[in-house]
């Protein structure tokens, strides 16, 4: 009797028919597999660059590797572009808004950012 074999990213089982080396069921799942081993890649690459950068008090390479909004690690590549500044489109809005609004209240900037476009409008009486 074998041993029952499953895919090693959504855990559901694995065809029958097949090569005994078979590790997903789908190639949505090896997609995925592919996405994440690049993702920590990334993730790891960027805590050693930034633990170098903290040891060496290289001010100038951290404000490279974070985020200048929320001051979390931006990962570039991936979904990112290789140069990208932001970790997320809600703080590149965020830096963007408060560039064009200066004089607003950084509070007031960051209520700013969320959609309006699910509030209930006012209806008009019939």
């Amino acid at each position: 009797m074998g041993r029952s074999r499953v895919c090693a990213v959504c855990g559901g089982g694995l065809p029958r028919a097949g090569s005994a080396r078979r590790r997903y069921c789908s190639g949505a799942c090896r997609a995925q597999a592919w996405r994440d081993r690049q993702t920590s890649g990334r993730i790891i690459a960027i805590g050693v660059l930034t633990a170098e950068a903290t040891a060496r008090g290289d001010t100038e390479a951290l404000e490279r590797l974070l985020c200048p909004v929320c001051r979390q690690p931006v990962l570039p590549g991936g979904r990112h572009r290789r140069d990208a500044r932001y970790c997320s489109g809600t703080c590149r809005t965020r830096a963007w808004r408060h560039r064009r609004l200066p004089h607003e209240e950084p509070e007031k900037v960051r209520a700013t950012v969320t959609s309006t476009r699910h509030r209930a409008a006012p209806r008009a009486s019939r």
